[in-house]
């Protein structure tokens, strides 16, 4: 039977390319799955999350869209169709929030909790709201936003038309903790360059624009939907995480949908601990 996984993504970028790319991945391992076309909502991440809200304004904060999503794909309610079998939810931690991923997953799982209280007046139909989350739903970050991956594989830069090569960013350096070296990146930049706002050192989409136009005169050099697609579509993950020790938020992504569809992980190695499955939680893996 063919199982279907949904996506629910917070980036043009994203929504665009990263079912392709899993779809890539997964094409090799015997599972019978169907990417469906992710959807997308508002981002809670861009900036600092800041103190848990009370329940009734939590169902109004920047992360109860993303949550009301994933609920409603979990489970659509009566007269509603289900169309997928596993719905994962992603986010950018961004670079905000580098410092507390705990909390940010913990706001997350406020809001869905605040979403399903809210909208499901039944105890019994918020248990059963409840235990589809459990068995089908995720949510998963990338550390800190998905241009951070393009560096593991050295074609997805070429790809995304990055003139400079080699890149300096350090390849014995753990991906989700991105900084570069460079010099000439890190010196005054243009007024016009798109990517001069700090902490440059640690950014890695401002990188990448950098790398495709490194005069800081086109503003558009580098284009999530247009660059940024033709690095993420084919994104080879066994070369991003080829290194089992490495970039552990993505590979927890990859082993959570892996064990979804009932097959060996084919990037095997350590998964963050913050989001890998843990059974009996929210969602499956927080």
């Amino acid at each position: 039977m063919t199982l279907r996984v949904q996506l629910i993504v917070t980036g043009e970028l994203e929504q665009l390319g990263l079912h392709l790319s899993l779809r890539k991945l997964f094409a090799h391992t015997g599972a019978d799955v169907e990417f469906l076309r992710p959807l997308k909502t508002q981002d809670f991440t861009s900036n600092r999350v800041g103190a848990l809200l009370p329940q009734e304004q939590a169902t109004r904060s920047l992360a109860a869209k993303l949550a009301g999503a994933l609920v409603a794909s979990v489970y659509p309610g009566r007269g509603g169709d289900l169309q997928a079998d596993h719905v994962i939810a992603v986010d950018d931690l961004e670079l905000s929030n580098a410092d507390q991923p705990a909390h940010v997953l913990e706001y997350f799982r406020h809001a869905v909790k605040a979403h399903v209280e809210q909208h499901f007046a039944s105890e019994a139909t918020r248990t059963r709201v409840y235990q589809r989350l459990c068995e089908h739903g995720s949510f998963h970050l990338l550390n800190p936003m998905v241009e951070t991956y393009f560096f593991g594989e050295p074609a997805a830069l070429v790809r995304a038309k990055a003139h400079l090569a080699p890149n300096r960013f350090a390849p014995e350096r753990d991906l989700e903790d991105f900084e570069v070296e460079d010099p000439a990146y890190l010196a005054p930049a243009p007024s016009t360059a798109p990517w001069k706002r700090e902490p440059r050192h640690r950014h890695p989409k401002h990188y990448v624009q950098y790398l495709c136009d490194p005069i800081g005169t086109r503003l558009r050099a580098y284009r999530e939907t247009h660059e940024g697609f033709d690095a993420l579509q084919v994104l080879d993950w066994t070369e991003v995480l080829r290194e089992e020790s490495g970039a552990s938020f993505a590979r927890a992504l990859v082993d959570d949908l892996a064990d979804a569809l009932n097959v060996p992980s084919p990037c095997p190695g350590k998964c963050a601990p913050l989001t890998t499955r843990k059974g009996g939680g929210l969602l499956r893996n927080i």
